[in-house]
Parts: C-alpha cells; sequence; structure tokens
C-alpha cells in the first residue's frame, strides 16, 4: 500500500511535468505575476528571493520562493475546508539542469491528537527505514528528512540517501500549543536527461528545511 501511494505521487508529477514544460515555453512564471499565486503573497520579499505567504484558512504563514507558482489547475491542486484543513502545490515552470522542482503542503487542525498517525504514515510514504530526524524551535517541532526515491517495474521504490543523492525532501510540523500541523513534501524529478538533471542534494535540503522552519502558526 505504502509504495502504491509512492508511485501515485510520482504519477502526478510525471502527467503534471509535461503541462508545464509547455507552459514554461510561453514565458518564465513567478510567484507575483502568476494571479493565483499572487492571492497568497501579503508581503512581498520579505527575504531574498522569497515572498510571506499566508493562508485562506488564517491558520499560518511560511516563506513562499519567487521562482515558484502555486498550481491552480485542474482545481484538485488546490483544496481547503473551512480553517481546518487545506492542501496546494507549487512548482517552477522550466529549469536549465533538466530538473522538475515542486513541494506539497498539508496543512490540518485536528479536534484530536493524532500526530502520531500523520508522522507514520509520512515516514511510510518518503523515509527510508522511518529515517528522520527533529529540529525544535520556540513555536514548533519539526520531523524531517530525505531519500532517493525512483520507479522500478512500475512501483515507487525508495532508496537510502546516504548511498544515491536524496531528490526527496520531506518533514512535518507540529504546533507545540495546538493539534495544528503541516506536511511538506519536496520532490527533484528529471524531465531531460540531456540537460544533466545534476542534483545538490545538501543544498535542496537546506531550501526545503528552511521553508519549513518558517512556519508560523496563528493561535
Amino acid at each position: 500500500m505504502q509504495k502504491r501511494i509512492v508511485m501515485v505521487s510520482l504519477f502526478i508529477l510525471l502527467v503534471l511535468g509535461g503541462f508545464f514544460v509547455v507552459k514554461a515555453m510561453n514565458g518564465e512564471a513567478t510567484a507575483l505575476n502568476d494571479s493565483f499565486t499572487k492571492e497568497f503573497i501579503v508581503e512581498e520579499f520579505v527575504e531574498e528571493d522569497f515572498h510571506l505567504f499566508e493562508s485562506k484558512t488564517g491558520q499560518y504563514r511560511m516563506l513562499f520562493p519567487n521562482e515558484f507558482q502555486m498550481i491552480s489547475e485542474p482545481p484538485e491542486f488546490y483544496g481547503r475546508r473551512g480553517v481546518g484543513f487545506e492542501n496546494w502545490s507549487a512548482q517552477i515552470f522550466g529549469s536549465n539542469n533538466g530538473l522538475r522542482h515542486a513541494f506539497q503542503v498539508k496543512f490540518t487542525n485536528d479536534e484530536v491528537d493524532l500526530f502520531n498517525s500523520r508522522l507514520n504514515t509520512m515516514l511510510g510514504n518518503y523515509a527510508y527505514q522511518d529515517q528522520y530526524q527533529e529540529l525544535e524551535n520556540d513555536q514548533t517541532l519539526i520531523y524531517h528528512g530525505s531519500s532517493f526515491i525512483t520507479v522500478i517495474d512500475k512501483k515507487g521504490v525508495i532508496k537510502d540517501p546516504n548511498k544515491y543523492e536524496a531528490n526527496s525532501f520531506f518533514g512535518l510540523v507540529r504546533d507545540k500549543n495546538s493539534n495544528k500541523s503541516i506536511e511538506l513534501y519536496y520532490s527533484l524529478t528529471c524531465f531531460n536527461e540531456e540537460l544533466g538533471c545534476s542534483v545538490n542534494a545538501n543544498y535542496q535540503y537546506e531550501f526545503a528545511l528552511k521553508l519549513m522552519e518558517s512556519i508560523k502558526f496563528n493561535n
């Protein structure tokens, strides 16, 4: 079941990829020149190359990288239920190294504490042998890790990031004062091997962690 879930995620990204590559040929898209993405930007360039994103639930804020654009089509790639649930995805429309960069965010505010269940599900879907690390700040606990995910015989396979250059980075950010949490998954997929598809795993991991650490829950 876990491998099938990973495979479904990879398939979605690959299907979307063709659409985005074509769109990229019509001009580079950024957070501020896309009307849908800009709806979520409440402050521009709070840091170099980053804007301040605010959820439509009003429950959290985080950094949003300028090179990325939120996915508004098809509609199922943005969803919200009241103030207790929101999921969305963002991607770079084009790359000069043959890689497709995409991240997915899911916010939940559970009535009961389901954190351990969410953590176990995340690890089963994305972690190699349940490997992860913990990071703590004043407001949140962050459970994060990396892995190499590939498709073999039409099945998603998770491999050791210490032996293979990691291309997937995941995290679960927990509010210390409530049942609010955010799952963030950042992936790199090669769409053009002729351009090299070179991955700097340490740099990409730091990028994913920067997004996770920037998350601030509104209380």
